[in-house]
């Protein structure tokens, strides 16, 4: 679905990303090697169980934003 179709369906305020468009695939690519980096160390991590669950939740939350702005950056919304 693009922005258009959605605009059409919706009966509320015309939608509007959070960001500014011309900055998704940067923030993408920006998360994207953030939670690539802390995945690197989650798996370096052993022992240390504090320090394994804090890389993995950054990890997760910026491999997941990352793909949600990559979508919008393709011109997709969800």
């Amino acid at each position: 679905m693009a922005a258009a179709d959605i605009d059409a369906l919706w009966k509320g305020a015309p939608f509007t990303p959070v960001f500014n468009p011309a900055l998704h695939p940067v923030l993408a690519l920006l998360l994207a090697a953030i939670g690539l980096m802390c995945t690197g160390k989650f798996l370096v991590t052993r022992g240390n169980l504090k320090r394994e669950a804090l890389f993995a939740t950054i990890a997760s939350a910026a491999l997941g934003l990352a793909v949600v702005l990559g979508v919008q950056a393709c011109g997709l919304y969800l």
